[in-house]
């Protein structure tokens, strides 16, 4: 069974700061208990000095038990190494075998190889939405789906800090992503696989 959350359902992480996230812990098996918020992010572009130049704020359906926790609290940290990754030198960074695994961690690297090699950071808010979430069933991996919007996202030139061209043109439609959330021998959730779909029609 799937439950959909809309934009103001809820929102796990705001604000995420890449460059203040670099001493966070390993992830727990039972992740800590995270108060809900009940304002949604808004949109905005923070056209400010490189490093500290850009946020995640993650919408999501409202959690109706631990484990839907656990893996949504998981796709949000597997988000934000991802983005602090993009951040680090050469796109290595510890925290992505925390929370990415097998296919998961290669298509990511992909992703993160694509801004390290044009010498960019993302600049400005990125906003995932729209998210959708099936629990992991008979051997088969959680599901989590959701719309990422890179509208108020610019690429910055790491190292010049000049602010360039947005990342999602005007008129185009968000990237569909489908992340496979499995359980570990440890107990601990990982994504182990992941789609994208820029320009979807499954976003609005």
């Amino acid at each position: 069974m799937t439950r959909t959350g809309r934009r103001r359902v809820g929102v796990l992480a705001a604000g995420v700061l890449a460059a203040l996230a670099a001493g966070c812990s390993s992830a727990p098996a039972d992740p800590p208990q995270i108060p809900p918020a009940t304002a949604a992010a808004e949109h905005r572009d923070e056209r400010i000095t490189l490093p500290v130049t850009v946020g995640l704020a993650f919408h999501h359906p409202a959690l109706h038990d631990r484990t839907e926790y656990a893996v949504l609290f998981t796709v949000q940290q597997a988000m934000r190494s991802m983005v602090q990754a993009e951040y680090a030198n050469g796109g290595k960074d510890a925290e992505l075998g925390e929370y990415w695994t097998g296919p998961g961690l290669t298509a990511v690297d992909t992703q993160i190889e694509q801004w390290i090699s044009r010498q960019q950071q993302p600049v400005g808010m990125i906003v995932l939405e729209d998210t959708q979430y099936s629990p992991a069933e008979s051997g088969r991996a959680a599901n989590v789906s959701f719309c990422a919007d890179w509208s108020d996202v610019v690429r910055g030139e790491s190292r010049t800090h000049v602010v360039g061209a947005a990342v999602q043109s005007k008129g185009t439609r968000p990237t569909y992503e489908e992340l496979g959330v499995a359980r570990e021998a440890d107990r601990r959730w990982k994504v182990d696989s992941l789609t994208l779909v820029p320009n979807s029609a499954k976003c609005p």
